[in-house]
Formats: structure tokens, C-alpha cells, sequence
């Protein structure tokens, strides 16, 4: 189905009505609400044990323990950096076509929109990116997620056109991308929206980035969902703990029997001097605190917690250290997070490959055009910041240097210490083997 065919079954080919009825759209505010309330978990620290009420003891009202742990926060700085902090995305294949698509990559700064990308993928499960020219130039924009409205063919899932929508400065702004043209409404002149401004689109609709997702095959999944539930019960245990703590400490005073002084014990009295009766006693009342069904509970979630988010145990209970183990028991520790982060790289592949051929099609236009064997042998290189012996791998790398089983290119890949593309720049400049041209 094409897009005008979709706007005048749907919208009696009115394009205003189009803009504002996609974006009102039940299912698409729907969304954008999961989006912000993400936004402001993690922004705003808008958790579930903030809306603890207060309690009273002593008959007066006590603000309880409301204590946060952005352990969320934790593990996507872990998720991205495992992947991409360390070793950005590399591109492999036929020498001229890598030798271009890095000079396009580098000067429009594509691996710190590769970080952006990711960074967005695993808080909120999508993002959109737009490929455009300016100056001759190829660069990317990553567009919010709580801004973006797709709209989807109802019969195939393809992308018939993209809304961005966002409110500033009491005006609402309204960009509509479709294949060939951008265009620009905003309210600023009225309660009607006008069109602004609109130009031609030489790159196509955004690319959607998105995590797989069970229950809608156009929309991504935000892994928080799978363990923002037990942050909570961490969150409100550790809260009560220590409620119950400072309860356990003071304790409630009892009186058994007749007092004999006639005088009201004061609440914040110490060393005062009781007169009981015979049959009297005194004494403080606690509820007993266990801390070692405290320690289990608590411990057992955050394991739980470890488990599902695919970060090592190690790592998330900071005090633990480990030392003198082999690059196969580190595997082993990994192991979880090395399949998610393969996962990721499944995710950001899939955009990848969409954005080569924009980017393909804008140097077609330029001039420069790639052989189609040559440009499909493209591949991208992903590598995770495992932990490994440098000692260890340089010995096993200079072994297979000296019966010739290995490349300089394949030992760039795998030494995380050295910057694979000015290395080759430099060992081109010194000679065709890496060996310093005298001549």
C-alpha cells in the first residue's frame, strides 16, 4: 500500500487530519507514555517506593525510609560499554569500499551515533535514525524516541511514512518524513497547524532500530521491563529494613503494673527514675529483626537481578574480586553477557546494513560508485570488552605470525590496545608488510 492510498482510505486523503490523528492515536500515545515513564525512572528517579506513605509511631506521623538504587542505570552503562565502549563497530571487506565508507564514517562521526543508538536501544527497546546531506557531507540524526510516531502499512509492517513530533516553547512542531519529501507544520500562527517549510528527501524514511518484541512486531522491547519489578522489591526491602532497624534500636516502653510516680514519662527523656509496685516491671518491647533472613532475601534478589539483566555477578556485587583466573573461566563469568551483547549486535545490524545503502545511494549520486560484489562483502566487526589476557593473547599471536596463519589486519582486530584504522594507516605509510621502507 502505498501512502496516499493509506491517507485516503483512512483519512479522505486529508493530510492534516493524517498528521494529527497518528499522532493522537490511541496505540502511539500508548507507547510514547512507556517511553516517558522510562524517562523518568531513570531521569527523574520516579521509582515505585517513592510512593511509600508515611507512617505513625509514638502517635506521631514519621517519614518513612525511601531509598532508591539506580542499579538500572548500572547495568545499561554495562550493556553499552561491553559492547561498544571500548572497540567501536568496524568495517570489513574490499579495500576500496572500507576505504570510503570510513572516510564517510569518520567525518560524520558515526561511531559515537553507533554508542547513541545502542544507548537508546537498550533503555527504551527502539530509536529511529535519519540519514541526511549537508555540505556535500553525510551525517545521521538520532531522533527521540518519545518524539517519534511511524506509521506502519496495516497488511505488511512497512514503514509508510514517520511523524516527529515534539512541543516547545508553547508551539507544537510536527515533521513529516516520507520517501521523497520532508515536510515542516507547526501552531505557531493558531490552533491550526501550517505547513512551514518543506524539502526534497534524498535519503528515505528513518531508520528503525528496534529490540524484538513479542506482542507487537512494529515497536521495540525496553529491557527494564524484565527487571525494573525486582529493583522494587530490593528498593522497598531495603527501605523497611531500615525502618525496622531504628525501630529495633528505640524499642516501645512498656510499664506492667501500677506506676506510682505521678508524672508522664517524656518521650525523649533518658535516666528518668520510675516508682513501680510491688508486682511492676519495665521494659522496652522490639519485634525481633532477623538479619540473616534480611541478608538471604535481599542477596537472592540481587542475583536474580544479576541473572536477568546478563550482568556478572561479580560486577554488580562490587565487593567481589577475582584474580589469577584463566580466559576460559573469564568466558565463563561472561557468558550471559556476551550472548546479550550478541543479541545487541544483531539489533544494531540490522539498522546498519539499512544505513550502507542510504549512504551507498548518497556517494551514487556523488560520483562514487562501488561494484555490487564488492559493496555486499561489507561486514561489520563487533568486539565486546572481555576481559583477557594481553600477555597471554600477543603470545599466542606472534606463534601464528611466525608460521604466516594470521594477517596484520585479523591481529588489529583482536589487540584491544591498539586503534586498528590508524595503524593501518601508519603501517601503509611504512610499507606494504609492516616493515619500515627505506628506500
Amino acid at each position: 500500500m502505498e501512502l496516499q492510498e493509506y491517507i485516503g482510505n483512512r483519512y479522505d486523503g486529508q493530510f492534516k487530519k493524517f498528521i494529527l490523528d497518528e499522532v493522537n492515536n490511541v496505540s502511539q500515545q500508548s507507547h510514547i507514555r512507556e517511553i516517558t515513564s522510562i524517562k523518568e525512572y531513570l531521569g527523574k528517579n520516579q521509582h515505585k517506593v517513592n510512593t511509600r506513605p508515611n507512617e505513625t509511631f509514638n502517635g506521631k506521623e514519621v517519614e518513612v525510609e525511601r531509598v532508591t538504587l539506580n542499579y538500572a542505570k548500572t547495568i545499561i552503562h554495562f550493556g553499552v560499554n561491553f559492547l561498544l565502549g571500548k572497540n567501536p563497530v568496524q568495517l570489513s571487506g574490499k579495500e576500496n569500499v572500507v576505504k570510503e565508507l570510513n572516510r564517510t564514517y569518520k567525518k560524520g562521526k558515526y561511531h559515537k551515533i553507533d554508542y547513541k543508538i545502542l544507548n537508546d536501544l537498550i533503555r527504551y527497546g527502539e530509536t529511529f535514525e535519519y540519514v541526511y546531506v549537508k555540505d556535500g557531507k553525510i551525517f545521521s540524526q538520532i531522533i527521540d524516541p518519545s518524539e517519534a510516531f511511524p506509521v506502519y502499512d496495516p497488511e505488511t509492517n512497512e514503514m509508510l511514512a514517520f511523524i516527529q513530533y515534539y512541543h516547545s516553547d508553547y508551539t507544537d512542531f510536527y515533521v513529516v518524513f516520507t520517501e521523497d519529501i520532508v515536510y515542516k507544520y507547526n501552531n505557531s500562527q493558531g490552533e491550526d497547524i501550517q505547513l512551514v517549510n518543506q524539502r526534497p528527501n534524498n535519503t528515505g524514511l528513518p531508520i528503525h532500530y528496534k529490540t524484538e518484541n513479542e506482542s507487537d512486531s512494529t515497536r521495540g522491547y525496553s529491557e527494564l521491563n524484565d527487571y525494573i519489578e525486582i529493583i522494587d522489591s530490593m528498593e522497598h526491602l531495603l527501605s523497611k529494613a531500615v525502618d525496622g532497624y531504628y525501630r529495633h534500636i528505640m524499642g516501645t516502653p512498656v510499664i506492667i503494673g501500677q506506676n506510682l510516680t505521678n508524672a508522664d514519662i517524656p518521650k525523649h527523656g533518658n535516666g528518668i527514675g520510675l516508682r513501680l509496685d510491688d508486682d511492676g516491671d519495665f521494659k522496652y518491647v522490639t519485634n525481633p529483626f532477623s538479619h540473616q533472613a534480611f541478608k538471604e532475601l535481599y542477596g537472592t534478589l540481587k542475583n536474580a537481578l544479576g541473572d536477568i539483566s546478563s550482568m556478572p555477578n561479580v560486577l554488580l556485587n562490587g565487593g567481589s574480586t577475582i584474580s589469577n583466573v584463566g580466559d576460559v573461566a573469564i568466558e565463563s563469568i561472561f557468558y550471559l553477557s556476551l550472548i546479550k551483547a550478541n543479541l545487541n549486535s544483531k539489533y544494531l545490524q540490522d539498522g546498519f546494513e539499512v544505513r550502507l545503502d542510504k549512504i551507498r545511494s548518497v556517494l551514487d549520486m556523488q560520483g562514487i560508485v562501488f561494484d555490487d560484489d564488492d559493496y555486499e562483502a561489507t561486514q561489520f566487526v563487533f568486539s565486546p570488552n572481555m576481559p583477557k589476557d594481553d600477555k597471554q593473547l600477543v603470545e599466542i599471536i606472534d606463534k601464528l605470525k611466525g608460521i604466516g596463519a594470521i594477517s596484520t589486519e585479523t591481529i588489529l582486530d583482536n589487540v584491544s590496545f591498539i586503534d586498528k584504522v590508524s595503524e593501518m594507516e601508519r603501517l601503509a605509510n611504512e610499507g606494504v608488510n609492516g616493515e619500515v621502507n627505506e628506500d
